[in-house]
């Protein structure tokens, strides 16, 4: 094969792989149903990194209200997606990683100390 031929796979094969490289980071974008159906989040992209709010509640009483930021920083590394989540009950902020078993479900894993806790979240409407 030429010199020439072989700059040419070499420069598509980078386009390629600089085209897809952001492919599937955006897809946690959305709305999201809890696993006890007793709240939705909308989680967008500002600036980078994605947040999730509270857009609904099943039931107001609590520290908890529509319109509060809950997962902040999510960012993009190593085929999911970590940040922090608020933690209401203990008014503080937990590790959290975030990864897609299908597009419509949204496992989010929370670290406190020692225990992690993962729950199954749906897209939603």
């Amino acid at each position: 094969m030429d010199p020439f031929r072989k700059s040419a796979y070499f420069a598509a094969g980078i386009l390629v792989l600089l085209s897809t490289a952001g492919y599937g980071q955006k897809e946690i974008t959305g709305k999201w149903l809890s696993p006890d159906g007793d709240r939705k989040i909308e989680i967008f992209e500002n600036n980078g990194s994605f947040f999730g709010k509270i857009i609904w509640l099943k039931n107001t009483a609590g520290k908890i209200r529509v319109g509060d930021i809950v997962l902040k920083d999510i960012t993009y590394k190593n085929d999911q997606w970590e940040g922090k989540a608020y933690i209401p009950a203990r008014d503080q902020d937990i590790p959290v990683s975030i990864s897609m078993s299908g597009n419509d479900e949204l496992q989010i894993t929370g670290k406190a100390g020692m225990m992690s806790r993962k729950k199954l979240w749906k897209r939603c409407k």
